[in-house]
């Protein structure tokens, strides 16, 4: 009987690690390097986020036969959105939709004269939908059907449509043959009908995605016990997602993290944290490589910031996070410290609901750059295999602060830097704040 020589296994391993990390959706696999010896996985090359960067450590930790993993993959943060970041948008708000909708009728209505093919249809080809005329009408009927149908005011949901519909007959998306720019250009005309109708800049009303893996036809399987053991393993070996926490000269208090983890595995690490910065007379948190996670967690952070139950503006109908902090803490030494938080283009989603509120509070100083404006607030429905949106399809809560939120326009810093003098900046003004005068 032969038997496999470690060459061999190691890369079989190798093979397995790499069809893993292309079969997840949460992993852009195209710059990512897979090497193996004896049972150990070496992951390099870079990925634009820390998630991702996670997530990619974990799908390799999946395939049998994997001892360890060395993770030495780079963060290279992208400007605007990638397939990894639209498919894990997808899936989220596919968790809160457990029922399937039923496939819109044929007729966008009074004087559309247009046909929509089913939800599910896999006639929109990769290319085909922004160089073939009838796929591409078939796509913007189908955008329009859902506006119409969906928006929470269907009033204002009509004229949307009908606005689409106007800038698709005067020909105004012909000359774009990528995909990418198609769904980017028909955004753009959303958000601009969106304005003319008195909708706030920053609230969320619809955003079109484009993705050239398949998107997800329903919420992913639910987690076997033994994924989610494996997955608190993880998140505990990564210190939940905190790169750094430690003290800097002048006593100012410095947390890096990267993402928010679920906040029922974090609990005590988090606490362990904020307790490691609590006599400091200042504290930077750093969010410039922050692409959102769990809401929960985020607001627990937020509580260590305040000295009463505080509000927290969260844009979605029916969100599952508390709308107050838990403040006080006992024992919290930090709800009066000047805080200063460090953004970027990469900072996203449940990072901006941290943002924009400690900023709406006047709680924070936001030192570095624009934010990347994902609000992540609306329904989503799969239009094809690579094209799908959100929409906006229950009226948001009251809003009390002048800027309504930050959808597409992402939060302003108060001190606009660069990203490798955000740090720098930051660190200044704690020393000469307040406390240290």
């Amino acid at each position: 009987m032969a038997h496999a020589t470690l060459s061999e296994i190691d890369t079989r391993i190798r093979d397995l690690v790499t069809r893993e990390l292309e079969w997840d959706a949460a992993v852009d696999a195209s710059a990512i390097g897979v090497a193996a010896q004896d049972g150990t996985v070496t992951l390099t090359g870079y990925v634009d986020t820390y998630l991702c960067k996670l997530a990619a450590e974990r799908a390799a930790k999946r395939v049998r036969g994997v001892r360890a993993v060395a993770n030495e993959i780079e963060v290279r943060p992208k400007v605007g959105r990638t397939d990894p970041s639209i498919l894990l948008f997808a899936s989220f708000t596919l968790l809160f939709q457990p029922r399937a909708l039923s496939n819109p009728p044929a007729q966008l209505g009074e004087g559309s004269g247009s046909e929509v093919p089913p939800g599910d249809s896999d006639d929109f080809d990769l290319q085909a939908v922004a160089t073939d005329p009838a796929a591409r009408h078939k796509l913007i009927a189908a955008i329009a059907l859902n506006l119409k149908q969906l928006y929470f005011d269907r009033a204002i949901g009509q004229q949307l449509a009908d606005a689409l519909l106007a800038h698709h007959r005067n020909g105004d998306y012909e000359s774009l043959d990528m995909p990418a720019d198609l769904a980017a250009r028909i955004n753009r005309d959303i958000q601009t009908a969106s304005r003319a109708l008195g909708i706030p800049r920053g609230v969320f009303v619809a955003d079109v995605v484009y993705s050239a893996r398949p998107l997800p036809t329903g919420p992913p399987p639910p987690m076997t016990e033994e994924m989610r053991e494996r997955n608190r393993a993880t998140m505990l070996q990564q210190n939940c997602l905190f790169e750094a926490v430690d003290m800097r000269p002048h006593n100012v208090g410095y947390m890096k993290l990267n993402g928010f983890a679920d906040a029922t595995v974090c609990r005590e690490t988090i606490g362990r944290a904020m307790a490691s910065l609590n006599n400091a007379d200042a504290l930077i948190i750093d969010l410039r490589d922050n692409g959102g996670g769990l809401g929960d967690t985020a607001l627990q952070i937020a509580g260590y910031l305040f000295d009463r139950p505080t509000y927290m503006y969260d844009p979605r109908p029916n969100s599952p996070v508390p709308a107050r902090t838990a403040s006080p803490i006992a024992g919290n030494e930090l709800a009066d410290k000047p805080v200063y938080v460090l953004t970027s283009s990469s900072t996203q989603s449940a990072a901006e609901y941290v943002v924009y509120n400690l900023k709406m509070l006047k709680r924070a100083t936001v030192v570095g750059a624009t934010t990347a404006g994902h609000q992540h607030s609306g329904a989503f429905h799969r239009i094809s295999d690579h094209f799908g949106m959100g929409i906006q399809q229950a009226a948001p809560p009251d809003n009390p602060y002048p800027v309504k939120g930050w959808e597409v326009i992402g939060i302003e810093p108060d001190v606009m830097v660069s990203n490798s003098e955000a740090l720098d900046a930051a660190r200044k003004l704690a020393e000469h704040g307040p406390r240290h005068q």
